[in-house]
This record gives C-alpha cells, structure tokens and sequence, in this order.
C-alpha cells in the first residue's frame, strides 16, 4: 500500500522532533504537486522550479531534506494509481487554511509553463473535492495563483 511505502520511505530520514503525520503529510502535498506537474503528460522545467519553489517556502527544510523530499515524492507519485493515497493523508493532518494553501500552490504549479491544461485543472478539481475545499474558496486559489497579466 502507498501509505506504508511513504512512512517506511521517510522513517530513516525523519528528524525525532517532528511528527510521523507533518512527514507524512509534507510528502502526501509534494506528490500532489507532482501529480498536477504530470497530469499534462508532460513536466516542464517551469514546472518543476515551482513545486521546488513550493516546498521550499512551505516546510523550510535544508537542500538535503528538499531533495529527498522531492525524489520520494516523484517515486510513490510515479507508483500510485489515484489520489486518494495522498488526499487522505492531507486531509487528516492540514488544518482548512493548509488545505486552501495547498490548492493555491497546485494552481501556482498548473500555470508555472504558461499553459492551463485542461487535465490539470480537472486533478485540481478533483484534490479540492477530496479535501472538502469549497468550491468559493477553490476558485479564490486559482485567482490568486493566476499569474499578473
């Protein structure tokens, strides 16, 4: 199961002072991003430099833990046949405001190439709805991650 592969791919680098569920919930949102990045067919450097951009400004780890985070999160991403491995972990460990911040950053990393793809909207839609993200605050994220015109 993709749960146990993600505690059992973090618990040899989790640092003892945070909890098993902030690990697991930092991957489970790294996928995510992953997930929005890939659903095109296809992961521009653009892309990419947003979710790293993302996770760096979000958990505040060193160039090591990053890397780590964002190799394991590519790994269980490439594995996994749905989302629900990945929402059900965010859903239980992010409070309603992390939720929204989430949606907002998955947008940011839909619009990163200059290209909305329609599949990436729909994993958007589809995240919010399993994050019990309303449909108002939804559409909030996606106009505070358009880029200015």
């Amino acid at each position: 199961m993709i749960l146990a592969r993600l505690r059992r791919l973090l618990s040899s680098e989790q640092d003892s002072g945070i909890k098993q569920s902030e690990v697991d919930a930092r991957l489970a949102c790294a996928a995510l991003l992953l997930e929005v990045s890939r659903s095109d067919g296809s992961q521009s450097p653009e892309e990419k430099a947003a979710i790293w951009h993302l996770l760096e400004e979000g958990f505040s780890l060193s160039e090591r833990e990053l890397r780590l985070l964002f190799d394991q999160a590519l790994e269980v991403s490439e594995e996994a046949s749905d989302l629900f491995a990945f929402t059900s972990v965010a859903k239980k460990n992010l409070s309603q405001a992390q939720k929204i911040a989430l949606i907002q950053g998955l947008w940011r990393v839909a619009y990163a190439d200059g290209d909305l793809d329609p599949q990436e909207e729909g994993v958007i839609r589809k995240v919010a709805d399993l994050l019990y993200v309303s449909h108002g605050d939804y559409i909030q994220a996606k106009l505070a991650a358009q880029p200015a015109q």
